[in-house]
């Protein structure tokens, strides 16, 4: 055995001691041993990392399980127990497996006996079950996340309402369309209706902004939706709605859309100090609401004194519309009958130039922030009025509206408390008007413009129509107020 060996590690033949592999063969040599190294070592990663995967897709199969096992439990719990069956968000459900952390999606609606489909139930249909479907998420060993659903239908452990009876379904989003959870629900019959008191009332709006009624005698009935600070699309403290019918064997969905109040502070006429009229509303209008009537103070009263400079500033709480509003001083009517139409206070609706090719500009938009504070700026015309101390002034809108004025066919009456000086400055909306004072609130006994042109002098752009023989359009003694041109 030596001897072999000798004879292969020390030929006899001595030109054989000297030969041997080049560099060249050696370097060719290892690097076709790294390329298969690399192959082999990719190949050994990527096994790894799709039994990690395969490990952690079994892992969420089992979470998904599970979670559906707890829910039939729920839902077999009690005769109620389907209703907690609800919707949970992956960011608040989350579960660390293997050093991994899992979260479990979880989507639940209603299936109604007519197919229909949704979060709270949104047709007539009798609440049949539940669907869900469950996502479970986790992280890819090779970056990003990793996700599986497993869908399933959950039914009660009885009918939820007998069939004698009826149900109300109540779905509450807010101002974004997210649910809106925590929200009181009352249900009353409607006086004098066929319907009867609930024998249980319904449960605050869950996770999804759900509640429900069930077992509702036939009827008609008021549902109210109110949480503290809130308020609904048409600006009402708290939201109701009637009448709802309820019949047997069906069920009546009722949507509200309700969210946390801002507050809206007005500021009329900013930098003038000019009273505004005692009884004048504001219009809000939004492009998601359409136009609201707010009144921010008493307009029944003769002694309310507001200014630019009142403090604090009339305020009203207003739903927080993601677009905002745009806020006009006056009784402001785009309405389809023109006969109700009053579009002199709208800025925006003063669409023919003037001699200075200027028209009317829309009102910037004020935010709305959910639950917070916002001030409104609101243009008017402003004017002096002379010779009316102790005197109540009273503005009605023409019917003959001066040049550009797009006119107020609905018509409008201004009353302003008492002149405490000779002079006043007042703030009016937009438009063609007759100035008149009197003994008392209301009164239109002296024409300002008729005894003298002088007594009535516009402050913001505008002009004095004073009637005479010769003029071929008779403006009736009027004053107009431009909006044309003015500053926002």
């Amino acid at each position: 055995m030596i001897q072999r060996l000798q004879r292969v590690l020390r030929p006899s033949d001595p030109t054989a001691r000297e030969s041997g592999s080049s560099i060249i063969e050696v370097m060719v040599a290892m690097m076709v041993f790294a390329v298969m190294s690399v192959g082999i070592a990719y190949g050994i990663a990527n096994t790894l990392q799709l039994t990690q995967t395969s490990r952690g897709r079994e892992t969420a199969v089992a979470l998904a399980s599970e979670d559906i096992d707890m829910l039939r439990q729920t839902a077999a719990g009690s005769t109620t127990g389907i209703f907690d069956v609800v919707s949970a968000r992956g960011e608040d459900n989350t579960t660390t497996v293997g050093g991994l952390t899992y979260q479990v999606d979880r989507k639940v609606s209603w299936v109604q006996s007519d197919g229909a489909s949704g979060a709270c139930g949104t047709s007539t249909g009798k609440l049949a079950y539940k669907s869900v479907v469950e996502t479970v998420s986790w992280p890819n060993p090779r970056g990003g996340m990793s996700s599986t659903s497993m869908a399933s239908a959950i039914a009660p452990s009885d009918a939820v309402t007998d069939p004698g009876y009826g149900t109300i379904i109540i779905s509450v989003v807010d101002a974004s369309g997210a649910p809106y959870p925590g929200v009181t629900i009352s249900v009353a019959p409607v006086r004098g209706g066929a319907g009867s008191a609930l024998a249980k009332a319904p449960l605050p709006t869950d996770a999804q902004g759900c509640s429900y009624a069930v077992n509702v005698a036939q009827g008609d009935y008021t549902v109210t939706a109110n949480v503290p600070g809130g308020i609904d699309t048409e600006q009402k403290q708290p939201s109701s709605q009637s009448p709802i019918s309820v019949t047997a064997g069906a069920s009546a969905p009722v949507p509200f859309v309700y969210d946390q109040a801002s507050t809206m502070a007005f500021q009329y006429a900013k930098t003038y100090n000019a009273t505004v009229p005692a009884n004048m509303v504001t219009v809000l209008s939004s492009p998601s609401g359409g136009l609201d009537t707010v009144t921010p103070w008493d307009t029944t009263s003769s002694t309310v004194r507001i200014t630019s400079t009142t403090n604090p500033s009339p305020t009203v709480p207003v739903f927080p519309f993601t677009s905002g509003y745009t806020v006009i001083a006056g009784p402001y009517s785009n309405s389809l009958d023109r006969t109700k139409n009053c579009l002199s206070p709208n800025p925006a609706s003063w669409t023919v130039p003037d001699a200075a090719g200027a028209v009317g500009v829309t009102p910037a938009l004020v935010p709305a922030p959910a639950g917070g504070a916002t001030e409104a700026q609101v243009m008017t015309g402003v004017l002096t009025v002379k010779g009316v101390k102790g005197r109540y002034i009273t503005a009605v809108s023409s019917a003959n509206p001066g040049p550009g004025d797009p006119g107020c066919a609905a018509g409008m009456t201004m009353r302003f408390p008492v002149a405490e000086s000779d002079s006043v400055t007042l703030a009016l909306p937009f438009g063609t008007w007759t100035i008149s004072s009197g003994k008392s609130f209301g009164d239109t006994a002296k024409n300002e413009i008729a005894s003298d042109p002088k007594n009535v002098t516009p402050v913001t752009p505008g002009s004095v129509n004073r009637k005479t023989a010769l003029l071929v359009i008779d403006y009736d003694n009027t004053v107009t107020l431009d909006p044309r041109g003015q500053v926002r």
